[in-house]
């Protein structure tokens, strides 16, 4: 598989708390902004609280002084997978999952998810939106969204919600989509099955009003034969109007398939049925290239551990001959990390030169290897 000349460069490293799954966005006044989730320690255990870093120089470089955390964690609450967009107004807008009952002891133990995690998770309380009129140095909110009828409350880790590639999008008449995925079971779903179990699907809400209410608007995946989970979609919105979505997928009881590829055509009220790719990883990022191209980023989370990408002429037929290696991650030994496998969660964007910047999360080499921001830059032909 080809590889392209990337420049990697570490974003942002906390030796004490673990950073990962970002989301990266271009500001109109030429500053990219990376967003990510900071763990309240070394673990990755989605409790922890969404800040973000600027980089004035096109990501060759990231200044720790332009931290901010949006929203802190508390002893009893925390935030995760947080997702960035601005719009044409120039606000900032992230959305992200509220979460409480912090490592409480029984009452959600055993759950298979935690299994493979390794430890004790906590509950998802519900879903916000914050909003930043100064290029993010400063944030209002927590303005909370209504997902229903997909429940963002109850006793699953993830209910409603996404990841960092889940930008906002704006139409053409000011309306605002936000992708997701999510059940309507407040027990959410469960990998091997159960009384109430249920496929996660994805999603859209609506905004009208510049983010500050929201509707569900469209599904973008479902299966009603209960065997597939959409999960994690991204969106983008083609020059031509189209919406398309890359999207993880999860096959009862638990095996993870290739990546599956949706559009609409109408702004997101109806999608085709999802199609299944050749792409194998999870989960992508998507945009539009100058050129007209659909760039899709994804983690590669088997040997050899990588960030990929793959090009699309139209956002819905993709070849694994166009696939290419961005950049090469470490991965932890298994006796030594219970998530070895946890790398990527790529997000993308691409500068006014045509230079395409991707972020990730990459692990450290230390004897405890902990979860670290990195970017790498790269041109396509």
């Amino acid at each position: 598989m080809r590889r392209v000349d990337a420049e990697v460069v570490d974003a942002y490293i906390d030796p004490d708390r673990c950073c990962n799954q970002g989301s990266i966005v271009k500001l109109q006044n030429g500053e990219l902004l990376l967003g990510y989730n900071e763990e309240r320690g070394q673990t990755h255990a989605d409790t922890g609280r969404s800040c973000l870093i600027k980089s004035s120089d096109g990501g060759k470089s990231w200044d720790p002084s332009t931290r901010v955390v949006v929203e802190d964690y508390t002893e009893h609450t925390g935030n995760w997978d947080c997702a960035f967009a601005q719009i044409s107004d120039g606000t900032i807008i992230m959305h992200t999952r509220i979460c409480g009952f912090i490592n409480a002891p029984g009452a959600i133990a055993n759950r298979i998810d935690e299994q493979a995690m390794g430890y004790i998770r906590p509950h998802q309380t519900g879903y916000a939106v914050y909003k930043s009129k100064d290029n993010g140095q400063t944030w209002d909110g927590p303005i909370p969204v209504s997902t229903y009828p997909i429940a963002d409350s109850g006793t699953a880790v993830c209910l409603a919600g996404g990841t960092g590639s889940g930008h906002v999008v704006e139409l053409p008449d000011g309306g605002l989509l936000m992708p997701l995925e999510g059940t309507l079971s407040p027990d959410g779903y469960i990998l091997g099955g159960g009384v109430n179990w249920e496929p996660s699907r994805c999603f859209l809400l609506r905004s009208d009003d510049g983010g500050n209410n929201w509707h569900h608007w469209g599904t973008m995946a479902f299966d009603p034969a209960s065997i597939i989970n959409f999960q994690e979609p991204s969106l983008t919105r083609m020059s031509n109007g189209r919406l398309v979505s890359m999207i993880r997928v999860l096959f009862r009881p638990a095996r993870y398939d290739y990546q599956w590829v949706t559009h609409s055509e109408d702004d997101g009220v109806t999608w085709a049925p999802p199609t299944r790719t050749r792409l194998w990883g999870y989960p992508a990022d998507m945009i539009q290239l100058q050129d007209g191209r659909v760039l899709s980023v994804y983690s590669y989370r088997a040997e050899p551990m990588d960030v990929r990408g793959c090009t699309s002429t139209d956002g819905i037929n993709w070849d694994p001959a166009d696939e290419f290696i961005i950049a090469d991650c470490h991965s932890p030994e298994r006796d030594v990390h219970p998530q070895y496998w946890h790398i990527g969660y790529p997000t993308v964007v691409q500068l006014d030169d045509g230079t395409i910047v991707a972020a990730y999360h990459e692990y450290t080499k230390d004897e405890w290897p902990i979860q670290y921001m990195q970017t790498a830059r790269f041109r396509l032909d």
